[in-house]
């Protein structure tokens, strides 16, 4: 533990100095003979508007990342991209055509997205492959306890007393969520039932998963943002567990999957040879 805090502790340190000034295509840091250039860690640091220190931590990651798909030696074929395809436009309710026709409107390169439609799939695969042998599944009993201590989850409300803030400032609801008290200019608000029959299929998931007395996440609209206070949920009524085992199966498999990766990757980054090479001038 001490050992992985000061591998990170140095390389964090020295990344800090870093002035976008200064940044040229060389290369900064190795990690396992990959290298990790200076104009990388600026491309990403300015495309996700992060720190510099940041996009180094995605970078070292991802570089791990590529080196596993190597060694494992796992694919991305064509048809694995068409059929992520056919899944994300099916969520989006297109078909793949109009799709792909909303991209090329995005100004998206075709190519290019499939490029990175790849490059998940393989981390996908990877992360299935370093997870089957490691997790395990979720017992009936586990189960019934996750049902017990989540069951807003799968309680439908038929109204919901609550109040709806808008703004044109998303940074403006993010400081008024954290200090309700606040009179912050450019939010307005208005107090509204809504009935669960006729609220959008989303939204109504969402305003679910909220706890009496708790923000939903800010929501953005066409021209601006909202987050709703519930207040309270009225005449709730409980899916039973037999209805719901199948959705808290996939959300307790998923939940420990995503926990072995992170263990995963936090020891290989540790144990990882960082070296760092250059700081720019």
């Amino acid at each position: 533990m001490i050992k992985k805090s000061v591998k990170i502790l140095l390389f964090l340190l020295i990344v800090s100095s870093f002035s976008y000034a200064g940044l040229v295509d060389g290369i900064s840091i190795i990690v396992n003979d990959s290298p990790i250039t200076l104009f990388e860690i600026r491309n990403l640091s300015q495309k996700l508007n992060v720190s510099p220190q940041k996009a180094t931590q995605i970078l070292i990651e991802e570089k791990l990342k590529e080196n596993l798909v190597k060694k494992y030696g796992i694919r991305a074929d064509s048809l694995d991209i068409e059929d992520e395809m056919e899944k994300i436009s099916s969520r989006a309710g297109m078909s793949i055509m109009d799709f792909q026709n909303y991209l090329e409107q995005q100004g998206v390169d075709i190519d290019e997205y499939k490029k990175d439609l790849a490059q998940k799939i393989k981390q996908q695969k990877l992360y299935k492959k370093i997870a089957s042998t490691r997790i395990k599944k979720a017992t009936q009993s586990e189960m019934k306890n996750f049902y017990k201590n989540n069951i807003n989850l799968y309680s439908i409300p038929q109204m919901i007393d609550a109040i709806q803030y808008i703004s044109d400032n998303r940074n403006a609801l993010k400081k008024m969520i954290k200090n309700p008290m606040l009179n912050i200019e450019g939010i307005s608000k208005k107090e509204t039932i809504l009935k669960s029959q006729s609220i959008n299929p989303k939204l109504l998931y969402i305003l679910r998963q909220t706890k009496e007395g708790s923000f939903t996440p800010i929501l953005t609209l066409k021209k601006s943002f909202s987050t709703f206070y519930i207040k309270r949920k009225i005449n709730v009524k409980t899916i039973p567990f037999d209805k719901v085992k199948n959705d808290i199966f996939a959300r307790m498999m998923d939940k420990r999957e995503k926990d072995i990766i992170k263990s995963y990757f936090d020891k290989l980054i540790s144990e990882a040879q960082i070296r760092i090479i250059r700081e720019p001038k």
